[in-house]
């Protein structure tokens, strides 16, 4: 007998080379089968008319309260993610909250430094570099994310950053900008420069196509170039047309968040208190309210008394920055062999009310750009690979039964099953153990915290990008 059969459902499995309306059985949280007019189940789940496909992985979410609020592992299993990277921390901060989520996710953490305000420098030496990044692998994160479009740092430290997380094979992104450049296609080169052939995940390429420097199809264009050319890096692009970034200032009313400032300047607005005020009178920027439960984007006046009231910091805004056209570019360019340059749709939202993955990816099929064994292999099959979950994204015989169920006429998640159990079914969470993905390093902190941990081996090499659909 099956523990569960979802039915008449669409199943795409790209890995496979499945696409076909059948069954699929699970038993013991695992893949049983792919069939027809299969029956003797515990529980059937009538998909028909429905996308079955392997469980959503999101490349790029945050669970944190500082950008945007604590609900974030609730508003991205709200979203029919199964699978994701946390991508900033507070690594503190996320193990304390999401254990209480409600949302039942797997999940790894890449820990923000930020040496500015953790050792009161911006050129931290190589022991404080190495023991901040021992103690936070240790306590269980997969390694460091660089977020120099924020607060930046000089190139000479990112490299340092990078180095030493290839050396232990630890974990290391990059959120391309620094002193020397900004959170643009410039810092993009640079961060590519400074890289210099290690592995290196170089975060959402969308925000480095905004028309800041040239046309945002030429920024796009030069961006997938230097993707092909370095295979060393792994990226994600996201769908949403906003951004995230904190509308905080100074006590001279200037903005003191980098990308802040450079959306600003897009607008033709200075970046100034004065300049955030006029962004919400013309209604091109939101801010985040935490309403208890989720977070939600909050336009015009509302949102402007929102920020005064915070005394004009510790708030998350988003700007309608991303161009049509360099996201639709990053979304379907392809390699020689047929891989994708990017690598992985993803979000950059969690607490940030952008977890558009379905509706904006299904939108791409639609139009033409994408056929549905892309959106897939997009959406869940090469972020599995990319953090060696070989036994998630594809529904062969005995792998993790993680599935998230579509309506694409709605564009949106229906249900979501975690090892053949259900996590979320219409806008409800049914949680189920929330692990985390970690190393070695990291395993015993994550079990002293209440997790069941996922370890995974960075040591080995980069799997081959997948080139059959």
């Amino acid at each position: 007998m099956f523990d569960l059969i979802l039915k008449n459902g669409l199943i795409v499995d790209p890995l496979n080379g499945t696409n076909e309306v059948g069954d699929l059985a699970v038993k013991e949280g695992k893949i049983e089968m792919i069939g027809h007019d299969l029956s003797n189940a515990k529980e059937i789940e009538d998909c028909q008319g429905k996308l079955v496909m392997p469980g959503l992985i999101d490349a790029h979410m945050h669970f944190g309260s500082v950008y945007g609020s604590k609900h974030g592992a609730r508003m991205t299993a709200l979203a029919g993610v199964t699978t994701c990277l946390d991508m900033a921390g507070p690594l503190d901060e996320v193990l304390k909250t999401t254990k209480r989520s409600g949302a039942g996710i797997t999940f790894g953490i890449v820990d923000r430094y930020d040496p500015n305000s953790m050792h009161g420098t911006a050129s931290p030496s190589d022991k404080q570099i190495t023991d901040w990044t021992h103690s936070h692998t240790e306590g269980g994160a997969l390694g460091v994310k660089l977020v120099g479009g924020h607060w930046p740092l000089d190139p000479a430290t990112c490299h340092k950053v990078i180095e030493l997380c290839n050396e232990e094979n630890l974990y290391v992104a990059w959120h391309a900008g620094s002193t020397n450049n900004k959170s643009d296609i410039l810092g993009m080169r640079e961060a590519v420069e400074v890289a210099d052939g290690m592995r290196l995940h170089l975060a959402h390429i969308n925000s480095y196509c905004r028309g800041r420097v040239r046309s945002a199809q030429s920024e796009a264009d030069e961006a997938i170039e230097l993707l092909k050319t370095n295979p060393k890096l792994w990226s994600e692009a996201y769908l949403s047309p906003l951004n995230g970034t904190h509308l905080s200032c100074n006590e001279n009313g200037e903005a003191l968040d980098y990308v802040t400032k450079v959306c600003l300047e897009l607008f033709r607005l200075p970046a100034t208190a004065d300049g955030i005020r006029q962004a919400f009178r013309k209604g091109i920027l939101a801010t985040l309210h935490d309403n208890g439960y989720v977070t939600e984007a909050v336009y015009g006046a509302a949102a402007e008394k929102l920020w005064e009231d915070a005394g004009t910091t510790n708030v998350v805004g988003c700007f309608p920055v991303n161009s049509a056209v360099s996201r639709l570019m990053l979304a379907s360019a392809k390699r020689e062999d047929g891989s994708f340059v990017v690598d992985a749709f993803s979000t950059d939202g969690g607490c940030i009310p952008r977890n558009v993955i379905i509706p904006m990816g299904l939108a791409l099929v639609k139009f033409g750009a994408l056929t549905l064994s892309e959106f897939v292999a997009k959406a869940s099959l090469n972020t599995a690979r990319h953090l060696r979950l070989f036994d998630r994204g594809h529904f062969t015989p005995g792998a993790v039964a993680d599935v998230t169920v579509v309506d694409m006429d709605k564009g949106e998640a229906v249900s979501s099953f975690r090892d053949g159990k259900l996590n979320m079914k219409d806008g409800k969470l049914y949680p189920t153990p929330v692990r985390i993905i970690t190393t070695s390093r990291g395993e015993k902190a994550i079990r002293e915290a209440g997790y069941e941990p996922i370890v995974i081996d960075l040591s080995t090499p980069e799997p081959e990008r997948v080139n059959r659909f």
